[in-house]
């Protein structure tokens, strides 16, 4: 039984393949929940690869390889969809779509999930089990497009045993990978506030309640809630990402709008968080004379990695690129994934993969100009395929 993939065969067979379906699908970026046109590339690529598959959640795949002997199910997760950002990379094969970008990496995502299923669709004779190569909708806007899949059965018929997700990491280099046993991903939140006072002219402050005074004293004293009432031991962060509010600068403004995201591990801090935000607010426009509405929606979990399956990764690493190619992480990221609800449901592990550019600046996740290195695809394939193949033909 075939134990090995070799990185040299990935490279002389599939980097043209794999270099080609990045650019594509780099320059046609399309938003949660409307990614019919990458599906039906997706598609397209399956057909030719004679690999079986079936719709799902609206605009995902899920495709399976069945191996010549029965065994158990692993599936690996590639997220789709694209974000609301303008690229300025200047790539010859930027995105084509005015307002949307690939500025996170599910183009690269994509592109391993068919990668793979090239290289072990070639193999399924020398394969025990299924592999689900899991196409999914809609990462960037909770409630996401996993839990959606997961509703119309995609753990069922074949059960999935394990999942895997990869994602890519523009700070490192191509061959290295970081995963942590435990918590590997944040929880991510969103608050919305409105700080609501009296307007008024700006000449007589004393017949207004200022709106915009009561934001920047919030804004200045969220930041204490972590600073101050968190346990440096623990993780925890508050960013305020957007404010709205004024009228012209000799205006007192009646009211100003908030929006941001809170980022925790411990359900336990969440919970401490949203009511010391809510204090603070009710103490601030009391002081002011004003009133507030908060809501504090709350996000995908935190990601916990199985041991087993970060075990996993570890020794696939070593064997298809090389000692010293995984890093064990000591602290967790603090973003936030809809790769949790398979992580909840089954053993799974979440790794970063390294697709940064080495000799240029690194831009991070959601920039305008976030890049994904071309000579890092390959490492994703070789990762992802050893992982399976140990999972699947191991006794």
């Amino acid at each position: 039984m075939e134990k090995e993939i070799r990185l040299n065969y990935i490279e002389e067979k599939l980097e043209t393949y794999l270099q080609s379906v990045y650019k594509h699908l780099h320059q046609y970026p399309e938003l949660s929940a409307h990614e019919f046109e990458t599906q039906k590339f997706i598609e397209t690529e399956l057909v030719k690869l004679n690999i079986p598959y079936r719709k799902m959640a609206n605009t995902g795949i899920c495709a399976e390889i069945h191996g010549d002997q029965p065994g158990k199910t692993i599936l690996l997760r590639s997220d789709i969809d694209a974000l609301p950002i303008t690229e300025q990379t200047k790539l010859d094969y930027s995105s084509k779509k005015e307002g949307a970008m690939h500025a996170c990496g599910h183009d690269a995502h994509i592109t391993v999930g068919l990668g793979v299923g090239a290289l072990l669709q070639e193999k399924k004779t020398k394969l025990k089990g299924t592999l689900k190569l899991v196409f999914q909708p809609s990462e960037e806007v909770h409630p996401g497009g996993a839990i959606r899949m997961i509703e119309e059965g995609v753990l069922e018929n074949p059960k999935v045993d394990a999942a895997i997700g990869i994602h890519t990491n523009p700070y490192l280099s191509p061959g290295q990978f970081e995963v942590k046993d435990g918590y590997m991903l944040a929880s991510s939140d969103r608050i919305y506030i409105s700080l609501i006072g009296e307007g008024g002219h700006a000449a007589a402050p004393h017949q207004s309640v200022d709106a915009v005074a009561m934001a920047g004293q919030f804004i200045s004293s969220i930041q204490n809630i972590v600073a101050r009432q968190v346990s440096p031991l623990d993780n925890a962060v508050i960013t305020i990402g957007r404010i709205e509010g004024g009228y012209t600068s000799n205006a007192i403004s009646d009211r100003v709008d908030l929006a941001g995201t809170v980022r925790t591990i411990k359900k336990e801090t969440q919970d401490a968080i949203d009511a010391k935000i809510e204090a603070l607010l009710q103490s601030i426009t009391n002081f002011w004379g004003g009133t507030y509405t908060y809501e504090y929606e709350r996000g995908y979990p935190a990601t916990w990695n199985d041991a087993r399956m970060t075990q996993l990764a570890k020794k696939a690493a070593e064997t298809c690129i090389g000692k010293n190619s995984m890093v064990e992480l000591e602290n967790p990221y603090m973003s936030g994934d809809d790769f949790v609800y398979f992580a909840q449901s089954i053993p799974s592990v979440f790794i970063y993969w390294g697709t940064g550019m080495d000799d240029q600046e690194k831009f991070p996740w959601h920039h305008p100009k976030f890049r994904v290195n071309l000579l890092s695809l390959k490492y994703g394939v070789a990762l992802a395929s050893q992982m399976i193949l140990t999972f699947l033909n191991e006794e």
